[in-house]
């Protein structure tokens, strides 16, 4: 079961949410910020589990000079159809920052 998985089914069966709605999605490694899940970049996830991000503010964080662009337009791609409030791409190497969605913005 992936991370992304669990977080569903926490939501789903227990109702509970991440703190403030916010979760930051590193890529091949865990990001240092509370409610912080690390994404296999080599096993990532469905995009049924990736609906368990619905509703909440996502910030996806990658290094990339490490990670594969086709790795990345994946997981964006799949967390952008699972109708987040917020998406959020920060780049650490290349220190970039892109607005994938805005709040209330389809």
């Amino acid at each position: 079961m992936s991370t992304l998985a669990e977080l569903g089914r926490i939501r789903d069966q227990l109702g509970l949410a991440p703190v403030d709605g916010l979760i930051y999605l590193g890529i091949g490694f865990l990001p240092p910020k509370q409610n912080a899940i690390e994404i296999d970049p080599h096993r990532l996830p469905t995009q049924e589990e990736c609906y368990a991000v619905a509703g909440l503010d996502v910030v996806l964080v990658c290094r990339g000079s490490l990670v594969k662009y086709g790795t990345v337009r994946a997981i964006t791609s799949r967390l952008y159809q699972s109708r987040p409030r917020r998406l959020q791409l920060i780049d650490l190497d290349y220190k970039r920052i892109a607005f994938l969605k805005m709040a209330g913005i389809l």
